[in-house]
């Protein structure tokens, strides 16, 4: 398979008990695997100035890990006033976006916490993870829609980015704060688009997500290792398994409805060639993706912590036709059994 990338992490305990018999047996829709007590937030104030935002108001960022970081880092650049949430108790600020920078798995105890009045307030970035059962259950659907962000783009602990080939996109009423913030404060160019745009864009986030940080570990020829995202799609035997298990996740995300194969993306004269309007454009775009952010290895601990947004989501939904068994081989591969997480 060629030189191993940087060392990863072996995969912790848990992922490996969850072969076991005294695995979880429910993850699909609404995952709940070592669920964290709901946090107590107060605000950390940052910096001072007259914009966050748009004028008069402040930027909220609930999460400091790698991504609520960068938030943080581009507020700063563009001189932002921001807070980030943290543990404790206190309101959020009146006016301005909410960035919510956390675990997928964190979100119901996040929005618990939110006035009904802020949700049109809140950015998810989570991007592909949130499907439309998920939201239509939060009432975050149509009718009171969050924005949504598909990050493309690779972030380190001390909060720089690299923008992973341009393809990151917003939907909803905070878009173009989003797009203002990440564009001019972090040199990652997004884009402001409609629905069905952030759909495809999505499902080509989601498949990655499931994909990539599986295969960086079940390719590597010594057990509990990683390659980095380059090494898998740079070889010959990487570039066919990413190719057969994203299709076979994409069967699944059709089947689902997710995403319709005839009019995924059409643009405004409705002939429908946008650059994610295909199958294999969406392949392309994962291809992209990885080779502009090659030293990158996906975390299996997040991916665990996430599995019902991810790999569990597509579990759920094997049938007869689509079995997914490339997809469970991948998992037993790395010594978990795909009926667990389901």
């Amino acid at each position: 398979m060629g030189t191993l990338g940087r060392r990863a992490p072996r995969l912790p305990a848990g992922a490996r008990a969850m072969s076991t018999a005294g695995s979880p047996t429910s993850v699909a829709l609404e995952p709940n695997i070592r669920r964290p007590k709901a946090p107590r937030m107060t605000s950390v104030r940052c910096r001072a100035s007259t914009s966050g935002g748009g004028p008069g108001q402040t930027v909220a960022i609930v999460g400091r890990g790698r991504v609520g970081l960068a938030i943080g880092r581009m507020c700063e650049r563009l001189d932002m006033e921001h807070v980030f949430m943290t543990r404790g108790e206190a309101s959020f600020p009146p006016h301005g976006p909410i960035y919510v920078a956390t675990h997928a798995s964190d979100l119901d105890d996040v929005l618990a916490l939110v006035p009904n009045d802020r949700r049109k307030d809140l950015v998810l970035l989570q991007g592909g993870l949130l499907r439309d059962d998920w939201l239509r259950h939060r009432g975050l659907n149509r009718s009171c829609a969050a924005t949504q962000v598909a990050l493309y783009m690779s972030a380190k602990g001390d909060g720089t980015v690299r923008d992973g080939g341009g393809a990151t996109c917003a939907c909803g009423p905070r878009a173009g704060d989003v797009s203002e913030l990440l564009t001019k404060g972090g040199n990652v160019r997004c884009v402001v688009v409609d629905e069905a745009a952030f759909r495809v864009a999505s499902v080509c986030k989601l498949v990655w997500t499931s994909a990539f940080w599986l295969l960086c570990r079940s390719l590597c020829a010594s057990p509990g290792d990683a390659m980095t995202v380059g090494e898998v799609v740079d070889s010959d035997e990487g570039e066919r398994a990413v190719r057969e298990l994203a299709c076979e996740l994409l069967d699944c995300v059709e089947a689902a409805g997710e995403l319709s194969a005839g009019d995924e993306n059409e643009n405004e004269n409705g002939n429908g060639d946008s650059p994610l309007s295909s199958r294999e454009a969406v392949l392309r775009g994962i291809f992209e993706y990885s080779r502009s952010i090659p030293s990158s290895v996906p975390s299996a601990e997040m991916a665990l912590k996430e599995v019902g947004f991810r790999n569990g989501w597509f579990l759920a939904r094997r049938s007869a036709e689509s079995p997914q068994e490339r997809h469970a081989d991948h998992l037993r591969r790395i010594g978990l059994d795909p009926d667990a997480l389901v």
